[in-house]
């Protein structure tokens, strides 16, 4: 069995990221990545945990999980792949 590789990614590279995703979010849905939407994206792509994203940017632990649950739903139907936490950034490569 391969070994699963996973990186963080630098801080230089998110906003890459982020735009990259807002604009296939766009182009499928007609809507733009929200506030906690990018900062979700970005925990997750530094290894983060919802509580701490929570913690860092004034929300509820239970507000994150849901409305993370509800952005990697979002993102599996833009991207037509199954995305996870623990796999969004194999999808993006």
């Amino acid at each position: 069995m391969a070994a699963v590789t996973s990186h963080i990614y630098p801080p230089m590279d998110i906003p890459q990221i982020l735009q990259f995703v807002d604009e296939a979010v766009n182009a499928k849905t007609g809507q733009h990545l929200n506030d906690l939407q990018r900062r979700i994206i970005t925990g997750i792509l530094q290894r983060q945990k919802y509580a701490d994203v929570a913690e860092n940017n004034g929300y509820s632990d239970k507000h994150v999980k849901k409305a993370s649950h509800e952005l990697v739903h979002m993102l599996s139907e833009v991207f037509g792949d199954t995305v996870k936490k623990c796999t969004l950034d194999s999808v993006l490569d």
